[in-house]
């Protein structure tokens, strides 16, 4: 039986669904995901049934197209934070979309499975519009519910972090992280992980003329009368050093808690840190550490 395939509704509808599947990955994934970057994951989503029309291919650079523009949906949506935060917002996002596919199949058992297609590795359903968008909302009012009876993924706590570096105050949001061990290994002194991107537009001039030659491949000289400590970090992307810098104070204001530390060292990235939602990191040592001070001070 020949299928006949509209493309203004295959695109249309697959554009729809794409984005609203995308938004509850995002939630399920605890993953930014605004709705603009969830319009042009959508805008490739749509594109990429157009394999549909193309003449058959084999199996193995089939499959290899459908990993490439599942990877190119995932990345317009969410942008690229590491590998594990990818592969999660990715797998939720597949995963939804088999949930779907299932809802799909449940409309076809009443109807018949008459106009199925399969081509490319593209399965082509012959539902109505409004059918397939009715069920791309159920899998996303379905989130949503589960998310307001169980609660979103772990949340971050939001702590305030005010810092005096090279005579100027910086403020930034940080993040809590209990798997945050970065140290000074010099002095041992207790640092912070700052985003460079995320307050550049708060530094001196000084510092940021530093960090640009330094994250350039340079060897510049770090602003007068703030020391500079080369920190080795190991994340996600391999092992680097990083440039720390002498802060002057830093305050942290968090749930029941409000902290003044001293000597700590800023050490400086040149990546976004947790999807961009947060400039700074801290550990549980540095708490710990303050709560020691305090508690000695007090006897």
């Amino acid at each position: 039986m020949k299928v006949v395939v509209y493309l203004d509704i295959l695109l249309v509808t697959n554009f729809i669904a794409g984005y609203f599947l995308l938004r509850a990955a995002g939630r399920l994934a605890g993953a930014s995901c605004p709705a603009l970057r969830a319009l042009a994951g959508a805008g490739v989503a749509a594109a990429s049934t157009l394999i549909l029309l193309a003449p058959a291919l084999p199996a193995p650079l089939g499959f290899c197209y459908k990993l490439a523009s599942a990877a190119l949906v995932t990345l317009a949506a969410f942008g690229w934070h590491g590998p594990r935060p990818f592969l999660r917002a990715g797998a939720w996002f597949f995963a939804l979309n088999l949930g779907l596919a299932g809802l799909a199949l449940l409309g076809l058992q009443r109807g018949g499975m008459n106009g199925v297609r399969v081509h490319n590795l593209t399965v082509y359903v012959d539902l109505s519009p409004v059918t397939l968008v009715l069920s791309v909302l159920a899998v996303y009012l379905a989130v949503r519910l589960v998310l307001l009876v169980f609660g979103p993924p772990a949340g971050q706590e939001p702590w305030q972090l005010e810092l005096r570096l090279a005579g100027h105050t910086v403020r930034m949001q940080a993040y809590y992280d209990t798997g945050f061990f970065l140290r000074d290994p010099v002095g041992g002194r207790q640092t912070l992980l700052i985003s460079w991107p995320g307050v550049e537009h708060q530094l001196p001039g000084e510092v940021n003329d530093f960090l640009r030659g330094y994250f350039s491949g340079e060897s510049p000289l770090p602003p007068r009368g703030v020391k500079l400590h080369l920190v080795p970090c190991t994340g996600a992307l391999g092992t680097a050093v990083l440039p720390g810098l002498n802060v002057d104070e830093a305050r942290l204001t968090g749930p029941e808690h409000a902290l003044s530390i001293r000597n700590v060292t800023a050490v400086f990235t040149a990546e976004p840190l947790q999807d961009g939602q947060f400039q700074a990191l801290f550990g549980r040592e540095f708490l710990m550490d303050e709560t020691e001070r305090r508690s000695s001070t007090c006897t």
